[in-house]
């Protein structure tokens, strides 16, 4: 279900000291990488209940930041999942998993016709980012209601798989790999760090294995100097008996071997399970996106992300508390983006009904904040002798456009929802501010005025940008 770069197999490869790796091991994952790149390609299932099911990708870079997006099938659909059974079942009326090399196994037919969960209800853009040292993830970007969110470092699900370096991965294992580029569970990786390598020769081809956790387990790459010393085969083998194994092609791409194929097997079979096929791979080309954030992947200002730290709420520019980011929408007047408005009211009630319900709730802890502190929670703005810079750059943004009435509707109320929450953020802030500014504590300065940054970058510009784009996308009428 995965995909990113060089940079996600630095910073999860096993932990132990990579000096003591062979210079073959160490090259791949040194591999020459982009500041920016896209790359569409698909994954496809062969064999089992998910036969010929082809999932399709793009996976793109900018700086640190990596967004992979699997789409599904040309209906949205993923591989099949199931229920845990019927309400109120304990786990002992249902049918055991069968441990096998393959991963957990439910051996009752009629069990898993019986729980399938409809490929329907699971359809959409699965969406996983890294940004900001953290895993970010959306199962259903299409209604971005909630989210995961988790520190690189503890992040086992919902990774994106080093594609750059995939080669010297033996199978498509996805989840519960820590994001290891070796795409293998953690019991099989056990050891790994103290591992005892050997070089030698295989079929004419340069091999380096590896041995670990006391003799049971082997991890075996075969290079290819006609793609570059890039990684053709590698097999993993535990207490003598294959496991994995796969084979990769690549093709040179803007002076980089890059992987074009790669063919996953299972023990001895010569027919593989599953695919990697690359359509295209670009990189640092003028058009990339330059910059990404949880607003690219689909989260909106309202999207709830749960994590170690427990439930965050995404504004645009940053994920806060969530009594913080209530007291945006009760204190301060910015409710939730009206797409997350709708999600939250249905089927209860109308989302007119939700945002009266909030005003009420605004009214009450206005007054209630007016009692305790004496004075408004909001800010109290003066008759402005210039105009708002940030009403400015909108006015020259709609007349460079030219955007139809809806889009120029559209575009204002992207401006008076970055203004609110510039303001907001003015007011809660201004206390901290003028004593970090006292203390001439410059990381703290930095950081408040940071965030105002944040909101004109990405609530305003990002989304007037993207507002342009979704415009130019639309179909035309018919004159």
């Amino acid at each position: 279900m995965k995909v990113a770069w060089v940079l996600l197999a630095l910073l999860l490869a096993p932990t132990g000291p990579r000096d003591h790796y062979p210079a073959r091991l160490r090259n791949v994952l040194d591999s020459q990488r982009a500041t920016t790149s896209q790359v569409e390609w698909t994954g496809t299932w062969i064999g089992g209940r998910d036969a010929g099911l082809v999932e399709r990708y793009v996976t793109r870079k900018a700086g640190d930041a990596v967004w992979e997006s699997n789409r599904g099938d040309e209906n949205g659909y993923h591989p099949t999942v199931y229920s845990a059974g019927p309400p109120g079942s304990s786990e002992n009326e249902l049918p055991q998993p069968e441990i096998t090399e393959d991963g957990p196994r439910i051996m009752d037919e009629e069990w898993l016709r019986k729980y399938e969960i409809p490929k329907e209800e699971t359809a959409g853009t699965r969406n996983s980012l890294i940004y900001d040292q953290q895993a970010w993830y959306l199962d259903h970007a299409e209604r971005p209601l909630t989210g995961t969110v988790q520190p690189l470092g503890t992040a086992r699900d919902w990774l994106p798989v080093d594609l750059i370096s995939i080669g010297l991965a033996p199978c498509w294992w996805g989840i519960g790999t820590d994001g290891n580029p070796f795409q293998l569970p953690e019991s099989d990786l056990e050891g790994f760090d103290s591992a005892t390598f050997a070089e030698g020769v295989e079929n004419g081809l340069p091999t380096v294995s590896a041995v670990y956790g006391g003799g049971r387990f082997r991890l075996t790459w075969r290079f290819d100097d006609r793609y570059g010393g890039q990684p053709a085969w590698t097999a993993f083998e535990r207490d003598g008996l294959p496991v994995y194994s796969s084979e990769t092609e690549y093709e040179k791409v803007d002076e980089r071997w890059f992987p074009k194929s790669v063919r996953f097997y299972r023990g001895m079979s010569t027919s593989p399970y599953k695919m990697i096929d690359v359509q295209r791979a670009t990189f640092d080309e003028p058009w990339h996106i330059k910059e990404i954030t949880p607003t690219d992947i689909g989260a909106l200002y309202g999207t709830q992300f749960g994590g170690p730290d427990g439930l965050k709420i995404w504004t645009g520019a940053e994920l806060i508390p969530n009594l913080e980011f209530w007291d945006l929408v009760e204190l301060y007047d910015i409710p939730p983006d009206p797409r997350i408005t709708e999600m939250i009211a249905a089927p209860q009630q109308t989302a007119e009904q939700l945002q009266e319900f909030w005003h009420r709730r605004m009214v009450w802890r206005r007054e209630a904040y007016r009692k305790k502190y004496g004075e408004e929670p909001w800010l109290v703005k003066a008759s402005p002798k210039e105009k708002d810079e940030w009403d400015v750059y909108v006015e020259k943004f709609l007349a460079k456009h030219k955007l139809p009435e809806p889009g120029v509707k559209r575009a204002n109320e992207i401006r008076d929802q970055a203004k609110k929450l510039r303001d907001a953020y003015r007011r809660k802030n201004a206390a901290e501010l003028r004593k970090a500014k006292a203390e001439n504590d410059s990381r703290k300065v930095a950081h408040f005025e940071g965030i105002e940054k944040n909101i004109f970058d990405r609530v305003l510009v990002r989304s007037l940008e993207k507002l342009v784009h979704d415009e130019k996308d639309a179909p035309k009428k018919e004159p």
